[in-house]
Protein backbone atom coordinates (compact mmCIF):
# COMPACT_ATOMS: atom_id res chain seq x y z
CA UNK A 1 0.00 0.00 0.00
CA UNK A 2 1.06 3.28 -0.63
CA UNK A 3 0.93 6.27 1.97
CA UNK A 4 -0.05 9.38 0.32
CA UNK A 5 0.13 13.06 1.63
CA UNK A 6 -2.45 15.45 1.24
CA UNK A 7 -0.34 18.19 -0.08
CA UNK A 8 2.02 16.24 -1.42
CA UNK A 9 -0.37 14.98 -4.95
CA UNK A 10 -1.24 11.36 -6.29
CA UNK A 11 1.68 11.99 -9.16
CA UNK A 12 4.33 11.69 -6.48
CA UNK A 13 3.24 8.44 -4.78
CA UNK A 14 3.17 6.62 -8.57
CA UNK A 15 6.58 7.76 -8.72
CA UNK A 16 7.34 5.06 -6.04
CA UNK A 17 6.30 2.18 -7.96
CA UNK A 18 9.57 0.63 -8.45
CA UNK A 19 10.50 0.45 -4.81
CA UNK A 20 11.97 -2.74 -3.62
CA UNK A 21 9.68 -4.69 -1.42
CA UNK A 22 11.02 -6.40 1.59
CA UNK A 23 8.08 -7.87 3.78
CA UNK A 24 8.82 -8.84 7.29
CA UNK A 25 9.40 -12.08 8.23
CA UNK A 26 5.74 -14.14 9.00
CA UNK A 27 5.29 -14.58 12.76
CA UNK A 28 5.56 -17.81 14.49
CA UNK A 29 1.97 -20.09 14.20
CA UNK A 30 -0.20 -19.61 17.06
CA UNK A 31 -1.00 -22.77 18.93
CA UNK A 32 -3.88 -24.72 18.68
CA UNK A 33 -6.29 -25.27 22.00
CA UNK A 34 -8.69 -27.73 22.20
CA UNK A 35 -11.89 -28.03 24.04
CA UNK A 36 -12.64 -32.40 24.86
CA UNK A 37 -16.49 -31.79 25.73
CA UNK A 38 -17.62 -35.20 27.80
CA UNK A 39 -21.24 -35.00 27.44
CA UNK A 40 -23.52 -37.94 29.67
CA UNK A 41 -26.54 -38.81 31.34
CA UNK A 42 -27.24 -39.05 35.13
CA UNK A 43 -28.29 -42.01 35.18
CA UNK A 44 -27.35 -43.39 31.82
CA UNK A 45 -30.55 -45.50 30.93
CA UNK A 46 -32.39 -42.70 31.58
CA UNK A 47 -31.63 -40.00 28.93
CA UNK A 48 -30.40 -38.97 25.61
CA UNK A 49 -27.69 -36.22 25.39
CA UNK A 50 -25.72 -34.57 22.00
CA UNK A 51 -23.02 -32.15 22.32
CA UNK A 52 -19.84 -34.01 22.95
CA UNK A 53 -16.73 -34.04 21.21
CA UNK A 54 -13.50 -32.18 20.29
CA UNK A 55 -13.59 -28.62 19.30
CA UNK A 56 -11.37 -26.23 18.58
CA UNK A 57 -11.59 -22.94 20.97
CA UNK A 58 -12.12 -20.43 18.57
CA UNK A 59 -15.17 -18.11 20.00
CA UNK A 60 -17.61 -20.54 18.79
CA UNK A 61 -20.75 -22.34 20.43
CA UNK A 62 -21.99 -26.03 20.87
CA UNK A 63 -25.55 -26.85 21.35
CA UNK A 64 -26.11 -29.33 24.11
CA UNK A 65 -29.00 -31.18 24.48
CA UNK A 66 -30.71 -33.77 26.41
CA UNK A 67 -34.32 -35.78 26.10
CA UNK A 68 -35.64 -38.15 28.25
CA UNK A 69 -35.79 -42.09 27.52
CA UNK A 70 -38.84 -43.39 29.27
CA UNK A 71 -39.70 -46.99 29.44
CA UNK A 72 -43.13 -48.97 30.24
CA UNK A 73 -41.77 -49.39 33.66
CA UNK A 74 -40.23 -46.04 34.19
CA UNK A 75 -40.53 -42.19 33.15
CA UNK A 76 -36.94 -39.44 33.74
CA UNK A 77 -37.51 -35.93 34.18
CA UNK A 78 -34.80 -33.78 33.75
CA UNK A 79 -33.63 -31.82 36.33
CA UNK A 80 -30.43 -29.67 35.54
CA UNK A 81 -26.96 -29.85 34.36
CA UNK A 82 -23.40 -30.02 35.75
CA UNK A 83 -20.52 -28.69 34.55
CA UNK A 84 -17.91 -30.42 36.40
CA UNK A 85 -19.91 -31.54 39.04
CA UNK A 86 -20.82 -27.81 39.40
CA UNK A 87 -24.65 -26.89 38.50
CA UNK A 88 -24.27 -25.13 35.61
CA UNK A 89 -27.75 -24.89 33.63
CA UNK A 90 -31.76 -26.06 34.39
CA UNK A 91 -32.53 -25.83 30.50
CA UNK A 92 -32.18 -29.06 28.85
CA UNK A 93 -30.85 -27.41 25.62
CA UNK A 94 -28.22 -24.41 26.01
CA UNK A 95 -25.17 -23.55 23.82
CA UNK A 96 -22.13 -24.16 25.40
CA UNK A 97 -18.59 -22.34 24.57
CA UNK A 98 -15.49 -24.26 24.26
CA UNK A 99 -12.31 -23.65 26.80
CA UNK A 100 -9.27 -24.97 26.55
CA UNK A 101 -9.02 -28.52 28.39
CA UNK A 102 -11.18 -31.26 29.76
CA UNK A 103 -15.10 -30.47 30.62
CA UNK A 104 -17.50 -32.97 31.75
CA UNK A 105 -21.74 -32.02 31.40
CA UNK A 106 -24.21 -34.35 33.18
CA UNK A 107 -28.01 -34.26 32.43
CA UNK A 108 -29.46 -35.06 36.14
CA UNK A 109 -32.71 -36.98 36.00
CA UNK A 110 -35.37 -37.95 38.43
CA UNK A 111 -36.53 -41.25 38.18
CA UNK A 112 -39.68 -42.43 38.94
CA UNK A 113 -41.84 -46.09 38.91
CA UNK A 114 -44.99 -46.13 36.52
CA UNK A 115 -47.35 -48.23 35.78
CA UNK A 116 -49.10 -48.82 32.70
CA UNK A 117 -49.73 -51.08 29.86
CA UNK A 118 -47.74 -49.97 26.47
CA UNK A 119 -49.98 -52.01 24.39
CA UNK A 120 -53.43 -50.65 26.07
CA UNK A 121 -54.49 -46.90 24.30
CA UNK A 122 -56.73 -44.92 26.13
CA UNK A 123 -60.19 -45.71 25.60
CA UNK A 124 -62.01 -42.94 23.61
CA UNK A 125 -64.67 -40.85 25.42
CA UNK A 126 -68.04 -41.04 24.60
CA UNK A 127 -67.72 -37.79 22.73
CA UNK A 128 -65.40 -39.43 20.65
CA UNK A 129 -61.96 -38.33 21.96
CA UNK A 130 -58.84 -39.18 19.59
CA UNK A 131 -57.10 -42.25 21.36
CA UNK A 132 -53.11 -41.90 22.49
CA UNK A 133 -50.50 -44.16 21.95
CA UNK A 134 -46.45 -44.34 22.61
CA UNK A 135 -44.67 -42.70 20.61
CA UNK A 136 -40.73 -44.13 21.65
CA UNK A 137 -37.57 -42.89 20.23
CA UNK A 138 -34.28 -44.22 19.35
CA UNK A 139 -31.05 -43.94 17.55
CA UNK A 140 -29.84 -46.71 15.28
CA UNK A 141 -26.31 -46.17 17.42
CA UNK A 142 -26.62 -45.58 21.02
CA UNK A 143 -25.19 -42.24 23.10
CA UNK A 144 -24.93 -40.78 19.42
CA UNK A 145 -27.89 -38.05 20.07
CA UNK A 146 -30.39 -36.72 21.60
CA UNK A 147 -33.83 -35.20 20.59
CA UNK A 148 -36.51 -32.32 20.96
CA UNK A 149 -39.11 -34.56 22.42
CA UNK A 150 -39.10 -37.52 25.33
CA UNK A 151 -39.24 -40.90 23.78
CA UNK A 152 -42.19 -42.88 25.01
CA UNK A 153 -44.66 -40.21 25.22
CA UNK A 154 -48.27 -40.70 24.11
CA UNK A 155 -49.93 -38.64 21.24
CA UNK A 156 -53.18 -38.40 19.94
CA UNK A 157 -53.71 -40.46 16.76
CA UNK A 158 -53.28 -38.49 13.25
CA UNK A 159 -51.96 -35.80 15.44
CA UNK A 160 -48.58 -33.98 13.62
CA UNK A 161 -45.44 -33.96 15.73
CA UNK A 162 -42.53 -32.18 14.71
CA UNK A 163 -39.99 -34.52 15.54
CA UNK A 164 -35.69 -33.52 15.39
CA UNK A 165 -32.80 -34.88 16.09
CA UNK A 166 -29.33 -33.26 17.63
CA UNK A 167 -26.25 -35.42 17.09
CA UNK A 168 -22.90 -36.06 18.56
CA UNK A 169 -19.62 -34.81 16.61
CA UNK A 170 -18.38 -37.23 14.75
CA UNK A 171 -22.03 -38.81 13.57
CA UNK A 172 -24.25 -38.41 10.23
CA UNK A 173 -28.16 -38.35 9.90
CA UNK A 174 -29.13 -40.68 6.94
CA UNK A 175 -32.79 -40.79 7.86
CA UNK A 176 -36.26 -41.98 9.78
CA UNK A 177 -37.60 -45.32 9.95
CA UNK A 178 -40.43 -45.45 11.12
CA UNK A 179 -41.32 -49.15 12.73
CA UNK A 180 -39.30 -50.04 9.69
CA UNK A 181 -39.86 -48.47 7.00
CA UNK A 182 -38.02 -44.72 5.91
CA UNK A 183 -40.53 -41.66 5.95
CA UNK A 184 -38.10 -38.47 5.99
CA UNK A 185 -34.47 -38.24 5.37
CA UNK A 186 -34.71 -34.07 7.24
CA UNK A 187 -33.27 -33.99 10.50
CA UNK A 188 -36.81 -31.84 11.75
CA UNK A 189 -39.80 -32.85 10.45
CA UNK A 190 -43.51 -33.76 10.70
CA UNK A 191 -44.86 -36.70 11.70
CA UNK A 192 -48.13 -38.02 11.66
CA UNK A 193 -49.28 -40.17 14.92
CA UNK A 194 -50.25 -43.48 13.76
CA UNK A 195 -53.11 -45.54 15.43
CA UNK A 196 -50.79 -47.62 17.23
CA UNK A 197 -48.00 -47.44 19.66
CA UNK A 198 -44.62 -47.04 17.31
CA UNK A 199 -40.90 -46.53 17.51
CA UNK A 200 -38.99 -43.96 15.11
CA UNK A 201 -35.78 -44.77 14.86
CA UNK A 202 -32.76 -41.90 13.63
CA UNK A 203 -30.40 -43.86 11.36
CA UNK A 204 -27.17 -42.87 12.14
CA UNK A 205 -23.54 -43.34 10.69
CA UNK A 206 -20.34 -42.86 12.33
CA UNK A 207 -17.93 -40.36 10.34
CA UNK A 208 -14.60 -39.23 10.88
CA UNK A 209 -14.99 -35.89 12.90
CA UNK A 210 -13.10 -32.88 12.30
CA UNK A 211 -12.89 -30.41 14.71
CA UNK A 212 -11.69 -27.75 12.24
CA UNK A 213 -15.52 -27.75 10.37
CA UNK A 214 -17.86 -25.11 12.42
CA UNK A 215 -20.61 -27.26 13.83
CA UNK A 216 -23.67 -26.42 12.43
CA UNK A 217 -25.61 -23.53 14.69
CA UNK A 218 -29.15 -25.48 14.51
CA UNK A 219 -27.33 -28.51 16.77
CA UNK A 220 -28.44 -31.00 14.05
CA UNK A 221 -24.60 -31.71 13.15
CA UNK A 222 -25.88 -31.65 9.43
CA UNK A 223 -22.40 -31.24 7.98
CA UNK A 224 -23.05 -27.76 6.81
CA UNK A 225 -20.01 -26.46 4.87
CA UNK A 226 -18.97 -23.08 6.10
CA UNK A 227 -15.04 -23.51 6.45
CA UNK A 228 -13.21 -20.94 4.83
CA UNK A 229 -16.01 -18.59 4.95
CA UNK A 230 -16.62 -15.14 6.80
CA UNK A 231 -19.21 -16.47 9.70
CA UNK A 232 -21.72 -14.40 11.93
CA UNK A 233 -23.42 -15.78 14.80
CA UNK A 234 -26.50 -13.98 16.10
CA UNK A 235 -27.90 -14.67 19.26
CA UNK A 236 -30.89 -12.90 20.72
CA UNK A 237 -32.12 -13.38 24.50
CA UNK A 238 -32.57 -10.90 27.60
CA UNK A 239 -30.50 -10.34 30.83
CA UNK A 240 -30.84 -13.95 32.25
CA UNK A 241 -29.97 -15.90 28.85
CA UNK A 242 -29.30 -16.07 25.38
CA UNK A 243 -32.49 -18.06 24.05
CA UNK A 244 -31.85 -18.29 19.94
CA UNK A 245 -29.01 -18.28 17.49
CA UNK A 246 -28.97 -17.83 13.83
CA UNK A 247 -25.73 -17.87 11.18
CA UNK A 248 -24.81 -15.79 8.34
CA UNK A 249 -22.08 -16.84 6.30
CA UNK A 250 -20.82 -14.63 4.16
CA UNK A 251 -19.62 -16.74 0.60
CA UNK A 252 -19.36 -15.13 -2.93
CA UNK A 253 -19.91 -18.45 -4.46
CA UNK A 254 -23.26 -18.50 -3.37
CA UNK A 255 -26.43 -17.40 -4.11
CA UNK A 256 -29.09 -15.18 -2.48
CA UNK A 257 -32.01 -17.91 -2.31
CA UNK A 258 -31.58 -21.58 -1.03
CA UNK A 259 -28.43 -23.42 -1.78
CA UNK A 260 -29.40 -27.21 -0.81
CA UNK A 261 -26.04 -28.06 1.34
CA UNK A 262 -25.24 -24.78 2.45
CA UNK A 263 -28.30 -23.10 4.11
CA UNK A 264 -30.84 -24.41 6.39
CA UNK A 265 -34.40 -23.60 7.14
CA UNK A 266 -35.64 -22.05 10.35
CA UNK A 267 -37.31 -24.31 12.61
CA UNK A 268 -40.01 -22.41 14.73
CA UNK A 269 -40.57 -23.36 18.32
CA UNK A 270 -43.72 -23.22 19.63
CA UNK A 271 -42.82 -22.28 23.22
CA UNK A 272 -39.32 -20.75 22.64
CA UNK A 273 -39.63 -17.17 24.52
CA UNK A 274 -37.53 -15.27 21.05
CA UNK A 275 -36.09 -16.84 17.78
CA UNK A 276 -34.08 -14.91 15.15
CA UNK A 277 -33.64 -15.51 11.56
CA UNK A 278 -31.99 -13.98 8.23
CA UNK A 279 -34.81 -13.69 5.37
CA UNK A 280 -34.59 -14.03 1.34
CA UNK A 281 -36.77 -11.84 -1.18
CA UNK A 282 -38.99 -14.84 -1.14
CA UNK A 283 -39.50 -15.05 2.74
CA UNK A 284 -37.53 -18.10 3.18
CA UNK A 285 -36.50 -18.13 7.30
CA UNK A 286 -32.91 -19.54 7.40
CA UNK A 287 -31.01 -21.18 10.31
CA UNK A 288 -28.25 -20.74 8.30
CA UNK A 289 -27.88 -18.48 5.27
CA UNK A 290 -25.04 -19.08 3.01
CA UNK A 291 -24.94 -16.11 0.38
CA UNK A 292 -22.67 -12.91 -1.11
CA UNK A 293 -21.81 -10.12 0.26
CA UNK A 294 -23.98 -8.45 -2.47
CA UNK A 295 -25.30 -4.81 -1.21
CA UNK A 296 -24.08 -5.75 2.38
CA UNK A 297 -27.67 -6.00 3.74
CA UNK A 298 -28.99 -8.83 4.95
CA UNK A 299 -32.80 -8.77 6.16
CA UNK A 300 -33.82 -10.65 9.57
CA UNK A 301 -36.73 -11.43 11.51
CA UNK A 302 -37.60 -12.31 15.03
CA UNK A 303 -40.55 -14.04 16.95
CA UNK A 304 -41.80 -12.63 20.45
CA UNK A 305 -43.73 -14.27 22.54
CA UNK A 306 -42.68 -12.81 26.31
CA UNK A 307 -42.86 -8.91 25.57
CA UNK A 308 -40.20 -6.75 27.05
CA UNK A 309 -36.44 -5.44 26.59
CA UNK A 310 -34.35 -7.60 24.08
CA UNK A 311 -30.87 -7.94 23.02
CA UNK A 312 -29.63 -9.17 19.84
CA UNK A 313 -25.66 -9.28 19.86
CA UNK A 314 -22.72 -11.49 17.84
CA UNK A 315 -20.94 -14.43 19.66
CA UNK A 316 -18.62 -14.94 16.55
CA UNK A 317 -18.11 -12.28 14.32
CA UNK A 318 -15.64 -12.79 11.16
CA UNK A 319 -16.55 -9.63 9.02
CA UNK A 320 -17.45 -6.28 11.13
CA UNK A 321 -21.68 -5.99 10.82
CA UNK A 322 -24.10 -3.44 12.77
CA UNK A 323 -27.92 -3.84 13.36
CA UNK A 324 -29.89 -1.17 11.73
CA UNK A 325 -33.52 -0.47 13.39
CA UNK A 326 -36.09 0.79 10.54
CA UNK A 327 -38.37 1.39 13.25
CA UNK A 328 -36.34 3.78 15.28
CA UNK A 329 -34.04 4.49 12.36
CA UNK A 330 -30.81 3.47 14.48
CA UNK A 331 -28.10 1.44 13.65
CA UNK A 332 -25.74 0.02 16.51
CA UNK A 333 -22.00 -1.37 15.96
CA UNK A 334 -22.03 -4.98 17.12
CA UNK A 335 -18.66 -5.67 17.76
CA UNK A 336 -19.11 -2.69 20.36
CA UNK A 337 -22.40 -3.68 22.31
CA UNK A 338 -25.33 -5.89 21.58
CA UNK A 339 -28.88 -3.81 20.42
CA UNK A 340 -31.42 -3.76 23.11
CA UNK A 341 -35.31 -2.65 22.54
CA UNK A 342 -38.30 -2.98 23.62
CA UNK A 343 -39.97 -5.61 21.97
CA UNK A 344 -44.01 -6.26 21.58
CA UNK A 345 -45.19 -10.11 20.39
CA UNK A 346 -45.27 -11.13 17.35
CA UNK A 347 -43.64 -11.82 14.27
CA UNK A 348 -41.04 -8.80 12.92
CA UNK A 349 -40.08 -9.36 9.91
CA UNK A 350 -39.53 -6.02 8.32
CA UNK A 351 -37.36 -3.59 11.41
CA UNK A 352 -34.25 -5.30 10.91
CA UNK A 353 -31.58 -5.36 8.65
CA UNK A 354 -27.88 -7.16 9.57
CA UNK A 355 -25.69 -4.37 7.16
CA UNK A 356 -21.60 -5.35 6.76
CA UNK A 357 -19.23 -2.33 7.82
CA UNK A 358 -16.17 -3.28 6.39
CA UNK A 359 -15.47 -1.84 3.18
CA UNK A 360 -16.03 -4.53 0.40
CA UNK A 361 -15.09 -2.00 -1.88
CA UNK A 362 -13.03 1.01 -0.97
CA UNK A 363 -15.69 4.06 -2.48
CA UNK A 364 -18.48 1.63 -3.44
CA UNK A 365 -21.10 3.94 -0.39
CA UNK A 366 -24.31 2.55 -1.79
CA UNK A 367 -22.83 -1.41 -1.93
CA UNK A 368 -24.15 -1.78 -5.56
CA UNK A 369 -20.75 -2.96 -6.63
CA UNK A 370 -19.48 -0.25 -8.50
CA UNK A 371 -17.41 3.13 -7.94
CA UNK A 372 -19.29 5.83 -9.87
CA UNK A 373 -20.69 9.58 -9.83
CA UNK A 374 -23.31 8.17 -7.53
CA UNK A 375 -21.08 7.14 -5.15
CA UNK A 376 -19.39 10.84 -5.20
CA UNK A 377 -22.89 12.45 -4.62
CA UNK A 378 -23.72 10.23 -1.64
CA UNK A 379 -20.52 11.59 0.19
CA UNK A 380 -21.08 15.00 -0.32
CA UNK A 381 -24.81 14.84 0.54
CA UNK A 382 -23.25 13.39 3.88
CA UNK A 383 -20.67 15.98 4.62
CA UNK A 384 -23.26 17.95 3.93
CA UNK A 385 -25.50 16.84 6.63
CA UNK A 386 -28.21 15.62 4.50
CA UNK A 387 -28.63 12.69 6.30
CA UNK A 388 -26.54 10.62 8.86
CA UNK A 389 -24.77 7.36 10.04
CA UNK A 390 -27.65 5.18 10.49
CA UNK A 391 -28.84 5.65 6.51
CA UNK A 392 -29.36 1.83 5.17
CA UNK A 393 -27.70 2.74 2.18
CA UNK A 394 -24.35 4.69 3.05
CA UNK A 395 -21.25 2.82 4.11
CA UNK A 396 -19.62 5.04 6.05
CA UNK A 397 -16.16 3.12 6.07
CA UNK A 398 -16.43 2.79 2.14
CA UNK A 399 -17.19 6.62 2.00
CA UNK A 400 -13.68 7.29 3.52
CA UNK A 401 -11.85 7.12 0.63
CA UNK A 402 -8.20 7.74 1.40
CA UNK A 403 -8.47 5.75 4.94
CA UNK A 404 -7.92 9.36 7.38
CA UNK A 405 -10.83 8.31 9.72
CA UNK A 406 -13.13 11.32 8.34
CA UNK A 407 -15.70 11.59 5.52
CA UNK A 408 -14.92 14.89 3.63
CA UNK A 409 -15.05 16.40 0.24
CA UNK A 410 -11.51 15.46 -0.52
CA UNK A 411 -13.23 11.80 -0.56
CA UNK A 412 -15.31 12.35 -3.04
CA UNK A 413 -12.77 13.72 -5.09
CA UNK A 414 -10.65 10.83 -4.74
CA UNK A 415 -13.78 8.38 -5.84
CA UNK A 416 -14.67 10.53 -9.19
CA UNK A 417 -11.05 10.33 -9.76
CA UNK A 418 -11.03 6.60 -9.48
CA UNK A 419 -14.55 6.17 -11.87
CA UNK A 420 -12.41 8.41 -14.12
CA UNK A 421 -9.57 5.84 -13.67
CA UNK A 422 -7.33 8.31 -12.84
CA UNK A 423 -6.41 6.74 -9.60
CA UNK A 424 -6.88 2.98 -8.10
CA UNK A 425 -7.80 3.90 -4.73
CA UNK A 426 -6.54 0.88 -3.24
CA UNK A 427 -3.06 2.34 -4.05
CA UNK A 428 -4.02 4.77 -0.98
CA UNK A 429 -3.39 3.93 2.80
CA UNK A 430 -4.24 7.33 4.36
CA UNK A 431 -3.58 10.86 4.39
CA UNK A 432 -1.64 13.06 6.34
Amino acid sequence: MVCLSLWGGIHQALAQDGDEFNPPNPAEPAAIDYCRLIVSADPAEGAYVSGGGKYLVNGNTVYVSTSARNTPDYTYTFQYWTLNGEITSYSQNFWFTPQKGRYELVAHYEKAEVIFDPDSPEEPSSSGVKRKYYLYLNPSIDEACSFNISSGSKYEEKSNIYVKVYLNAGYQFDGWKLNGTIVSTSTGFYLTMPSANSTLEACITEVPFDPESPMDPSGSGSGVDVSGRQIVDLVIGNADNVVDKTRVVFNEEKTLGYDTGSDAAKFISTDAAYQIYSLDSEGTMYSINQRPVYNGKVPLGIIVKNAGEVTISVNRMERSVSIYDKLLDVSQDLSVNGYTFNATVGTIDDRFVLMTMSPFLRGDVNGDGVVDALDASLILQYVAHKFGDENPDFNKSAADANNSGEVDALDASLVLQHAAKKIDLNDIDKTE
